[in-house]
C-alpha cells in the first residue's frame, strides 16, 4: 500500500510516467502496475488516462491529498532509525546533580542553537537513579559519575567522556584544618554533603570506613553552589571535583585541605541503552559539550596550580609571610 502510494504521489507531482519512474528507480510499467494495484484497493479510477499528461481525477486529487501525511509520516518513520538524518521529535535526557552544576546550562543551550526544532527535555539526579531511568527507558540517555575505573550496568553502554578529580575543601578564611592531615582525622570534622545517592560522599564514607572513621554530617543539602557557600562561611568541610571549584563563583572563598591517603576520582560517562536513531548527533553534540566543559575547566586548575607554585603563594610558609607583613602593615590599633 505505502509503495502504491508513492508511485501514484510520484505521477502528480512529476505529471509523467517516466519522471515519476526515474524519482522512485523503476521502470514504467512497474509504476503502472502499482497505480492499478492502488485502484483496485480504492475502487475507483484515480488517473485520467484520456489526458496528455495523465492528470488525478476527482477521486485521484482527494487520495492524492491524503496520501501526503501519511508518506511524510512513514519518511519521519524511516528516518528514526538512521544515524546521519537530522535530528527529530523529543530528546529526553538525565545528568548528574554535580555535572549539571557546571555544564547543564551551556548544554541546553547549545542543543537549543544547532537543533532548534528539537524538543529537548532536562533531568536533573543522582547517578544511580538516572542510570534506573535509562535503562527502563523513560531516558534516550544521561551524562552521569562513576567510580574511577569502574563501568556502567549492562544492560546499560556507553562511553567515559572525561575524569575529574575530587578534593576535600573548606573554608579559606575561616580554616577548620590548618596543616596536612590523615583522612581519619578529619573523622570528627563538620561535614558539608550531598544526601545519600551521592557518588564521591559515597567514595567518602568508604575511604573513613576503612580508617575506622565515619563522616559526621552536619548540613545535608543539594546543590555545589549552596554547599560552597556555606563551606566558605566556615560551617563545615565539603568534597567537590575541582573542574567544578573553578567553575564556582566561590571558588576565591575555598581553600584545599591536604589529606594524606586521600585521593579519589570519577569517570564522567554517557550511558544509554540503544543505538541512538537520529538523535545520535544531538547526544553527540551534548557529550561534547560537557567533555569540552570539564576540561576547559580542568585545564584552568593546572594554570592556576602553576601560578601559584610560581609566585610561592602554595606552601604554608609562604601564606605566614604573607600573613605576617600583611599584619605589620595595619595600624597598631588594628594590629593588636
Amino acid at each position: 500500500m505505502i509503495d502504491n502510494l508513492k508511485a501514484f504521489a510520484a505521477v502528480v507531482d512529476t505529471k509523467s510516467l517516466t519522471k515519476a519512474a526515474s524519482r522512485l528507480y523503476l521502470t514504467q510499467s512497474a509504476i503502472s502496475r502499482r497505480i492499478q494495484q492502488l485502484e483496485e484497493t480504492v475502487g475507483g479510477a484515480l488517473l485520467d488516462r484520456n489526458q496528455r499528461p495523465p492528470s488525478p481525477t476527482a477521486l485521484g486529487r482527494r487520495v492524492y491529498e491524503q496520501s501526503l501525511p501519511i508518506l511524510r509520516a512513514v519518511a519521519d518513520l524511516i528516518s528514526l532509525t538512521r544515524q546521519d538524518a537530522a535530528p527529530t521529535g523529543t530528546l529526553r535526557f538525565g545528568m548528574s546533580q554535580a555535572i549539571g552544576d557546571v555544564i547543564m546550562a551551556d548544554a541546553v543551550e547549545h542543543l537549543a542553537g544547532e537543533f532548534p526544532t528539537l524538543d529537548v527535555r532536562v533531568r536533573a539526579g543522582w547517578g544511580d537513579g538516572l542510570a534506573a531511568q535509562v535503562g527502563a527507558g523513560d531516558l534516550d540517555a544521561a551524562i552521569i559519575m562513576l567510580p574511577a575505573g569502574t563501568r556502567p550496568e549492562a544492560p546499560l553502554i556507553g562511553r567515559n567522556i572525561a575524569t575529574v578529580d575530587v578534593a576535600i575543601v573548606q573554608s579559606r578564611s575561616r580554616r577548620l584544618v590548618r596543616q596536612a592531615v590523615r583522612l581519619a582525622d578529619l573523622a570528627k570534622q563538620d561535614w558539608i554533603l550531598n544526601p545519600i545517592g551521592c557518588g564521591y560522599r559515597a567514595g567518602l564514607e568508604s575511604a573513613m570506613g576503612e580508617r575506622g572513621g565515619s563522616v559526621r554530617v552536619a548540613i545535608d543539602t543539594y546543590g555545589t553552589e549552596v554547599q560552597l557557600r556555606m563551606i566558605a562561611s566556615g560551617l563545615g568541610l565539603g568534597l567537590v571535583p575541582r573542574s567544578v571549584l573553578q567553575a564556582s563563583a566561590s571558588r576565591d572563598e575555598i581553600a584545599i585541605v591536604d589529606a594524606t591517603g586521600f585521593a579519589m576520582q570519577l569517570d564522567i560517562w554517557l550511558i544509554h541503552l540503544k543505538e541512538f536513531g537520529n538523535l545520535k548527533r544531538a547526544i553527540e553534540a551534548l557529550a561534547a559539550t560537557v567533555a569540552e566543559g570539564f576540561a576547559h575547566y580542568d585545564a584552568a586548575v593546572q594554570r592556576r596550580r602553576k601560578s601559584l607554585r610560581g609566585s610561592g603563594r602554595g606552601s604554608a610558609a609562604a601564606r605566614r609571610r604573607v600573613a605576617r607583613r600583611r599584619a605589620s602593615a595595619l595600624p597598631r590599633a588594628y594590629a593588636e
